[in-house]
């Protein structure tokens, strides 16, 4: 598909012909059938998106007008294909974001007593081939010293539960983003265990031992 600004150029260039047609020239006929699967097949639509950008050539193409002029079928052609790119992106753009799997993040014995009354959860999101950690965080304690943070990790876990290695995605700020990217490498099938800590900020980029809420990743 062309680029943004060459695609709204030609948007521009479709509705400025139109305007120049009076009500006697806009007869449009409906293409043949073979037409819209051409379209369809060009586009390799599925069938919601070939039930939603079906409905919008059908809006272009069936309107009903006074007496025919065939040469309009190009160009009513061409605005059929635009409408139809458009719906095509639209849908695309909406379905970029795939959730992959949830855990419920749950205080443990043991964890630091700063998230005994806290609560949160994790989706595994797939945004754009990426793979990301969205962190809702139902009760979260921001309100701890101003020398200390909260970090998210992805932990590696053996089959009893101890840890093996794990990874820092970042600090969970109270006004902060809540979505943190998978670093390149580190498959979240394997480092399945979610985990946000309480970290010193001493410079020291090893897990303080303090975590208050775990879950692991599973399944949705």
């Amino acid at each position: 598909m062309p680029d943004e600004p060459t695609f709204e150029a030609d948007l521009v260039d479709v509705e400025a012909m139109l305007r120049q047609l009076d009500a006697d020239d806009l007869v449009l006929d409906a293409p043949p059938d073979d037409v819209w699967a051409a379209i369809v097949d060009e586009l390799s639509l599925d069938d919601d998106r070939r039930e939603a950008a079906s409905r919008g050539v059908d809006a272009v193409v069936t309107a009903p007008f006074g007496r025919r002029r065939t040469w309009m079928l190009p160009l009513a052609a061409a605005a059929a294909v635009i409408l139809v790119v458009a719906v095509a992106v639209a849908v695309s753009r909406s379905d970029s974001t795939t959730t992959l799997a949830h855990a419920d993040l749950e205080f443990q014995p043991g964890f630091d007593e700063a998230g005994a009354n806290a609560a949160a959860s994790a989706d595994l999101v797939e945004d754009d081939g990426s793979d990301v950690i969205e962190i809702d965080d139902a009760s979260l304690p921001f309100d701890l010293d101003e020398d200390v943070a909260l970090e998210l990790w992805l932990i590696e876990a053996d089959d009893d539960g101890n840890v093996v290695d794990l990874v820092s995605l970042g600090d969970i700020a109270a006004d902060g983003t809540r979505a943190f990217s998978v670093p390149a490498g580190y498959d979240p099938t394997v480092y399945s265990v979610v985990d946000i800590s309480i970290e010193p900020r001493d410079g020291d980029a090893s897990h303080s031992g303090r975590s208050i809420l775990r879950g692991a990743l599973g399944s949705i």
